[in-house]
C-alpha cells in the first residue's frame, strides 16, 4: 500500500528535462504535480468524481502527471521540447485523444528514439521483436509547435498507473 509520503516519491521520482533555443534555455520554468480522481459525496448526496493530488496511492491507482511551463525570461522560447521518463512504478496510459498540438512522442528504449506508438518495436522476454505496447514506454516528449513568449505558460500531461 502506498500512502502519501510514496505518493509524493512518485512525484519526486519525476526528472524532467527540456531543451530549447540557445538564447532562451535558461528562462523556461517547469513545475510538475500529480493527482488522483476520487469521488466526493456532495451535501445533497450526488456523487462527483473530483481530481486532487495525489495523496493515498495504491497499485492499480490512475494518476495524472501536469508539467507546467513557464517563460520567465524576456524572449521567446522557441524549439521546446520537454521531455520525461515514466517512473518505473508507474505504466503509462495511452490516452484516447487524438493526436493534438500536446500530444507527446514515446520510446520504449529508455529515450534513444521516439515516435508513434504503433510504430515502435521492442524485442519480447522470448527474444522475438514484437509491436510496443503502452506497458513498454519509457519516456514522453513534446515538442511544442509554437516558441513561448515572455510571461507565457501552459501545460502538458499525461496519465499513468501505478503497477
Amino acid at each position: 500500500m502506498f500512502f502519501k509520503k510514496h505518493a509524493v516519491s512518485l512525484l519526486a521520482g519525476l526528472v524532467l528535462f527540456w531543451s530549447c533555443g540557445a538564447h532562451a534555455a535558461d528562462s523556461l520554468q517547469l513545475t510538475n504535480e500529480v493527482f488522483q480522481e476520487i469521488e466526493v459525496k456532495a451535501a445533497d448526496g450526488k456523487v462527483e468524481k473530483k481530481m486532487v493530488p495525489a495523496a493515498k496511492v495504491v497499485p492499480g491507482t490512475e494518476v495524472l502527471y501536469v508539467i507546467t511551463y513557464k517563460n520567465v525570461g524576456d524572449k521567446p522560447a522557441d524549439q521546446v521540447a520537454i521531455t520525461n521518463p515514466v517512473p518505473k512504478e508507474l505504466e503509462y496510459i495511452i490516452e484516447p485523444k487524438t493526436q493534438t498540438e500536446t500530444a507527446p512522442e514515446l520510446s520504449v528504449d529508455g529515450g534513444k528514439s521516439y515516435g508513434e506508438l504503433s510504430r515502435l518495436k521492442v524485442t519480447g522476454s522470448d527474444g522475438k521483436i514484437r509491436a510496443a505496447q503502452a506497458s513498454d514506454v519509457t519516456h514522453l516528449r513534446w515538442r511544442l509547435r509554437s516558441a513561448v513568449k515572455p510571461g507565457e505558460k501552459g501545460t502538458v500531461s499525461f496519465h499513468a498507473r501505478l503497477k
